[in-house]
């Protein structure tokens, strides 16, 4: 897959295009990519998935409580994995958020990509406010010659999936229902840095993990079974989330991950967290002696869930 970022990319019509943020890559997601591929076969052209940076509510300051799933990287990687030919980045400014969805079309669908099928997801708009639903586009299609076709909803164990209903399922620790809508099991990337190394005092020694974008979310606090991919090879192990009220007063919340039987130095390195189930809830405990018991309860449990996957 190529990626480009507007206006700097070259001619690549006549496309295949679709257009939407695409926060997780999830099974809705990807049934609107697989329609893509579909028309695209069709009609003998390329795919084109168009999507924006920053996240539209960061620009117009509603980014209030705003987590996102994907990180650009992940999101561009997933994206790939699935076969697309080309990804176009379109910054995203309030003078786009003010365009006209007629404006809209013309300049990037149009004059830009010179696309031929546009396939619009069902709950998918585009212009001003969002104000132009499959009816207004198709309309806009068919005076500029570009073939519209709609993908309806999709549905995991009779829910639709949407990235707002992955985002509250992981709210909630619900890491099963979260992967089910996903399609793939959620992870978390990011680089290893400096702890207080409590961890390594009572024989669990720890990865301090930041995310690799401020914005990544984290599943409700708790501990978790989770797969580790480190320098390309795979680990098995357990992730941390929370404040560690045991031994810290501070409120922030941290990621930290014990890898069972590794002894390595790993710091600056880049991890990938892959969360399997989660095991319990965070609570204080009232020594470190009872925190490295508990621990040990983790592991078992733990292991035995990664053992069965």
């Amino acid at each position: 897959m190529q990626t480009h970022r507007f206006p700097n990319i070259p001619m690549l019509g006549p496309l295949a295009v679709t257009t939407g943020f695409f926060d997780g890559v999830h099974l809705g997601h990807a049934a609107v990519l697989r329609a893509l591929k579909e028309a695209a076969r069709d009609g003998g052209l390329p795919t084109c998935v168009v999507t924006y940076d920053p996240h539209p509510r960061v620009v117009l300051g509603k980014d209030e409580g705003l987590q996102l799933l994907t990180c650009f990287d992940e999101k561009e990687q997933r994206l790939a994995s699935l076969g697309i030919d080309h990804l176009v980045v379109i910054p995203f400014t309030k003078e786009l958020a003010a365009t006209e969805p007629d404006a809209f079309f013309e300049q990037y669908l149009i004059k830009a990509l010179n696309a031929k099928k546009f396939i619009v997801g069902f709950d998918h708009n585009i212009g001003k406010n969002a104000s132009a639903g499959f009816d207004k586009i198709k309309t806009l299609g068919d005076a500029h010659g570009v073939e519209a076709l709609l993908v309806q909803a999709c549905r995991q164990n009779e829910v639709e999936v949407s990235s707002t209903k992955i985002r509250s399922a992981l709210r909630e620790g619900y890491i099963a229902e979260a992967n089910a809508m996903l399609g793939y099991p959620y992870s978390l990337k990011g680089r290893v840095v400096n702890g207080r190394q409590i961890g390594r005092q009572i024989g669990f020694p720890t990865a301090n993990i930041r995310p690799g974008c401020a914005l990544k979310m984290l599943p409700k606090s708790g501990a978790y079974a989770v797969s580790i991919t480190l320098d390309g090879q795979p680990f098995s192990g357990m992730l941390n989330i929370g404040t560690r009220p045991t031994v810290s007063s501070s409120a922030q919340q941290n990621a930290e991950v014990h890898i069972f039987d590794f002894t390595q130095d790993i710091y600056e390195k880049y991890v990938t967290i892959t969360f399997a189930d989660r095991l319990r809830d965070e609570r204080k405990m009232s020594s470190l002696e009872e925190l490295k018991k508990q621990l040990k309860e983790d592991e078992v449990k733990a292991r035995k869930i990664l053992q069965s996957m």
